[in-house]
């Protein structure tokens, strides 16, 4: 752990996590599950709690929207697991959500 880290939702965080997450955003601003703008959150493909040293990898990183994203991709539903193929579900909803058929 860091000593000098913050705590955020139960996960230590190091002292650049901020600044890449920033640096992350302005490279990926948008969810990559449904294109939604609004609240983007930078989700760890692998988790932090799970291989601390992949914390501060930006291939390690993905974004997806607070709203509902987050939670179902990059989740399952569950914040006490994780999808090891986040990056494929997501890419899979989104081209669904890119071609969906209106009448």
């Amino acid at each position: 752990m860091w000593p000098f880290s913050k705590k955020v939702r139960h996960a230590v965080r190091s002292p650049g996590w901020s600044k890449l997450r920033n640096e992350h955003i302005e490279k990926q601003p948008y969810c990559q599950a449904c294109g939604s703008y609004k609240r983007p959150e930078v989700h760890h493909i692998v988790p932090v709690h799970v291989d601390p040293s992949k914390e501060l990898d930006p291939d390690n990183l993905i974004t997806l929207c607070d709203k509902y994203c987050h939670f179902i991709f990059g989740h399952l539903m569950n914040y006490k697991s994780w999808n090891s193929n986040v990056i494929e579900d997501s890419e899979v909803y989104y081209n669904k959500i890119k071609k969906k058929p209106f009448k």
